[in-house]
């Protein structure tokens, strides 16, 4: 019996070394023509978590020989799941306004609240004076609705007066009758250049970019937000809330809709990364990159979209900085990315939950 457990052991050591291994790769495998490798991108922070806890069984049992293995693919897979954890617990963080510095702040409003999902009627209003005591120079916002006087909301005239900003650049991706849905960029600083890119085969989704001026130097502000999965209040609660896990029909049915949408998004988001990619690549001037990935680090939309830009979070954050509001606080899927000429002198995840993200803001110097 001894022996049995001991190979059973082996076994699944071996195979998930190997899987943590394969996951080496993923940088260079796009989604959009190896669907798979989106699946594979999600389970790398489980991945090396098992081969972890595998390295420490064989520490434990004294098999230093099998050690090894776990230790293999952790050390070959370094660069994918190294991304996913920041250690800056003791770092200095410096917000206070300078002549030299720029504040930027990223937040996926969810439309501001406009179907309620928040069960609170000033949650809107809670969310506007919120970006008002942040003042920042930039402020960068993705699933942003805004209505007329007629209609809905005028957020873009409420924004602009309570928080003072003198500019603004939109990027409507839909407008009808009610209003204006898509990303938007607010700035203090002189927006002399608007540009809204297509990066979706069927033209549904577009890259936001907005050049502002600050101390005569030009620096793009790249705005985004990519494909979402989409779940179902139902997939949702199988995901999230671990309802229904008995093996019948319904919960089968499920299982294979919520992967099947994992798949086709996972492929969507990275063919919009590889778009993405060659545009912020085209851009010759200092750059910082805002938005809502709807992917985790580890990922091909993350390394793709990444490049050779610094990761703000990773520059000052602690711990695994999760973004996204859900009862397994896991998923780091918001991002601040800057090119090297521009350095981050701080960076928080506030936690106010006014949408189902928290926002970002980074404090950068111009170098």
């Amino acid at each position: 019996m001894r022996k049995f457990v001991k190979y059973a052991l082996l076994t699944c050591s071996i195979l998930f070394a190997i899987l943590l291994t394969i996951c080496k790769s993923i940088p260079n495998l796009n989604p959009y023509e190896q669907s798979f490798t989106g699946i594979l991108g999600l389970a790398t922070p489980a991945l090396a978590l098992i081969n972890i806890l595998f390295l420490l069984t064989w520490l434990i049992l004294r098999k230093f020989f099998f050690v090894i293995i776990p230790l293999f693919a952790l050390i070959f897979s370094w660069k994918i799941y190294s991304v996913t954890i920041a250690g800056h617990l003791f770092k200095k963080q410096q917000f206070a306004k300078q002549s030299s510095s720029l504040s930027v702040m990223s937040y996926n409003v969810r439309l501001l609240d406009l179907y309620k999902w928040s069960g609170k009627k000033d949650t809107r209003d809670q969310m506007i004076s919120f970006m008002a005591s942040q003042n920042a120079d930039v402020l960068c916002l993705q699933e942003f609705y805004t209505g007329n006087d007629s209609v809905g909301k005028n957020n873009i005239r409420d924004i602009a007066r309570q928080c003072g900003y003198e500019y603004f650049a939109t990027c409507d991706i839909n407008v009808n009758k009610r209003g204006n849905w898509g990303s938007i960029v607010f700035s203090h600083l002189p927006i002399v250049q608007k540009q809204n890119h297509d990066i979706d085969v069927f033209g549904s989704n577009l890259l936001q970019q907005a050049d502002i001026v600050f101390k005569g130097d030009t620096i793009s502000i790249f705005n985004i937000h990519l494909k979402s999965n989409k779940f179902s209040n139902e997939e949702a609660d199988l995901i999230v809330k671990n309802e229904e896990i008995g093996l019948n029909e319904k919960t089968g049915d499920k299982t294979k809709k919520i992967y099947e949408k994992l798949e086709k998004n996972a492929s969507n988001r990275g063919l919009e990364a590889a778009l993405v990619s060659k545009i912020i690549l085209s851009n010759q001037r200092k750059t910082i990159v805002c938005g809502d990935l709807n992917d985790i680090p580890g990922s091909y939309v993350y390394f793709k979209l990444r490049g050779k830009m610094r990761d703000a979070f990773l520059e000052n954050g602690v711990g695994i900085g999760s973004t996204f509001i859900t009862r397994i606080p896991v998923l780091r899927i918001d991002y601040i990315f800057h090119t090297d000429n521009i350095q981050t002198l701080g960076f928080k995840k506030m936690k106010v939950e006014f949408s189902d993200h928290y926002p970002l803001l980074a404090n950068f110097q111009i170098k």
